[in-house]
């Protein structure tokens, strides 16, 4: 063998040697096996894991059945929107809320569990939790863009109850509940609830019946609270013309009968505002109310609870309270829905504070107050 031969030979046999001992050095282990993209799904969150199986129940139970005060329009615009989201149907029962309780109330009795939601006022939610009818809403909050705080007004949800779990005020606006004939009130005359008290006002003056439930009483109850009883004893020699017919109040007002009203529909006086009608609200600052159209509630025991949870959550969603907030013309409690639909009056100014006035405490004050009113202003004599 020639002697380039073998050192050719001991040259591959050395390299060969180092190679295998460089793999086989201490501490080094193989790298990763490298796994294609797209090759393995990620693991879901377990809400999220929850949330899916939710659905897929939900979609199974088909339709909700929803009790509510809310017109045909408003109804079918949330169908839709849930029809969309999730292909889960509403059916409703609508009424009075008194209506609707005595219905809700009467079924139960008889083991009939039909409703899945209540959309209703604030008397008539408060009623059922006393009846024991109510279940919780919060254990059934599930989207991250629902339980986030800062998405909604105040920092967190707005409950009407006491608990603060049962009655979701899923709306806050201003109570513009006193309005003006611009014609007649010139701009800066009435800028707030002492203005009243000006002599140039007596006899001049609509009030809603303080002693019935609706705006009057809530602003009778509040501005009580905030100027004392005593405002209102001075306030009632002023003598206003107190009456129920809410739609014939404005109306007044609008032709010049009377200057101002108090406890106005606000519902009318949008019609009337968008008929061309010199009417204008007055938000004063002394309080400043935050009112709502309805309050969403469930019953325990609903015939779909888990499409009703699916609703919750959708309904709750930037999506859900655009669709709600136009169907309803009325502000959501979400900081993130638009507000260019509604009329300036109905809408929250940045970086005030507004007090509830359908929180559970004024309405059980209601009758307290009712009588307080009846003999301020010498009713039901």
């Amino acid at each position: 063998m020639s002697r380039s031969l073998l050192v050719a030979i001991s040259l591959f046999f050395f390299w060969s040697l180092m190679a295998i001992a460089c793999t086989r050095q201490p501490g080094l282990t193989p790298g990763p096996t490298t796994v294609p993209v797209g090759s393995e799904s990620p693991v879901k969150p377990a809400w999220e894991q929850g949330w899916d199986k939710t659905v897929e129940a939900a979609k199974r139970e088909g339709s909700i059945v929803v009790y509510t005060g809310a017109g045909t329009n408003e109804i079918a615009a949330l169908r839709t929107g849930l029809g969309n989201a999730y292909g889960i149907s509403i059916d409703s029962v609508t009424g009075r809320g008194a209506e609707l309780t005595e219905k809700l109330l009467r079924a139960r009795g008889a083991g009939l569990f039909l409703a899945d939601v209540l959309m209703i006022g604030s008397s008539t939610t408060l009623t059922l939790k006393g009846a024991g009818v109510l279940a919780p809403l919060k254990p059934l909050l599930v989207l991250p863009e629902v339980v986030d705080p800062k998405v909604w007004y105040g920092g967190s949800h707005i409950y009407g109850d006491n608990e603060g779990i049962y009655t979701l005020q899923w709306n806050s606006f201003p109570d513009a509940s006193t309005v003006v004939n611009t014609d007649l009130v010139k701009p800066g005359e009435i800028t707030s609830n002492r203005d009243l008290l000006n002599t140039k006002w007596k006899r001049k003056i609509v009030l809603n019946d303080p002693t019935i439930a609706g705006k009057s009483q809530q602003w009778f109850q509040m501005v009580s609270r905030h100027l004392g009883i005593e405002f209102m004893r001075e306030f009632a020699k002023q003598e206003p013309e107190i009456n129920r017919d809410q739609r014939l109040q404005l109306e007044w007002v609008a032709r010049g009968k009377y200057p101002i009203l108090v406890g106005a529909d606000t519902n009318v006086l949008a019609q009337l505002i968008r008929a061309g009608a010199p009417l204008q609200p007055v938000i004063a600052p002394d309080p400043l109310l935050a009112s709502t159209n309805s309050q969403l509630s469930f019953p325990s025991k609903g015939p779909a609870p888990n499409a009703a949870k699916v609703f919750l959550n959708w309904f709750l969603t930037k999506e859900g309270q655009t669709v709600a907030s136009k169907a309803f013309s009325i502000h959501s409690s979400r900081l993130d829905v638009p507000t260019n639909h509604l009329d300036p009056y109905l809408v929250r100014q940045p970086g005030l504070i507004y007090e509830n006035a359908v929180h559970e405490d004024v309405v059980l004050a209601q009758p307290e107050a009712a009588k307080q009113a009846a003999t301020i202003f010498g009713l039901g004599k």
